[in-house]
């Protein structure tokens, strides 16, 4: 993953695949109150080394960014050689919140439903109160909250096609399908659905805070 990002360009963010159609659109939402001069704080669960980041500066060149990726500890040992005044990795949440600030944007790229408790780190990131929660290639459950495995392969990961010198093999991973409902209820009392997608496999859910709902609460 770390080789394919430093070699993503400007011809491989055409794959709509990357979702690169709905990060330009979350992006622009985010950045929508905010003038030329002030960078748009995203805090990216499950980034990788870097991908959205990349992707996003390519999309919007005169925009400025401070993106803080959130990976696993050996994720974040491989792609701290990418690191620029812009962009960041940690840990964990806490760890990222002092040095990203206001969160404009809360990015997850099929990330949650590889963590030990998808519902605990749903709502550490949303109680951050980000102004957009793009939720991408989410693996969701239409009954209750149920654990499974997934198979796949090592050129499956990181976007564009694999790279010489690598040899593919067989990956099985642990997943947990949060509950369909038990997901979109979480975002109730704070934020409105912009926009969805649905396949086979994937969920994609876009989401703004929903100002009226604060309005309410100040005048009650």
């Amino acid at each position: 993953m770390f080789q394919k990002t430093v070699v993503l360009n400007r011809v491989t963010t055409l794959d709509l695949g990357m979702g690169s159609e709905r990060l330009l659109l979350a992006v622009s939402i985010a950045s929508k109150e905010r003038t030329t001069d002030e960078a748009i704080g995203v805090l990216d669960f499950g980034g990788a080394c870097g991908i959205h980041f990349k992707l996003a500066s390519l999309l919007f060149p005169e925009s400025k960014f401070r993106w803080a990726v959130v990976e696993t500890p050996a994720m974040v040992k491989r792609a701290k050689a990418l690191e620029t005044d812009s962009l960041r990795f940690f840990e964990d949440i806490k760890s990222a919140q002092p040095w990203l600030g206001d969160i404009a944007l809360m990015n997850s790229n099929s990330a949650l439903q590889y963590v030990d408790d998808p519902l605990r780190s749903l709502n550490e990131l949303l109680e951050l109160s980000p102004e957009v929660a793009l939720w991408e290639r989410m693996m969701l459950s239409n009954t209750q909250t149920q654990t499974d495995s997934q198979k796949s392969t090592l050129f499956d990961h990181g976007p564009g096609a694999p790279l010489p010198g690598f040899r593919n093999r067989p990956v099985v991973q642990r997943i947990t399908r949060l509950s369909r409902a038990e997901f979109l209820s979480q975002h109730q009392a704070q934020y409105r659905l912009r926009c969805w997608a649905e396949d086979q496999k994937f969920s994609t859910y876009l989401f703004s805070r929903d100002r009226s709902k604060f309005q309410h609460k100040e005048r009650g």
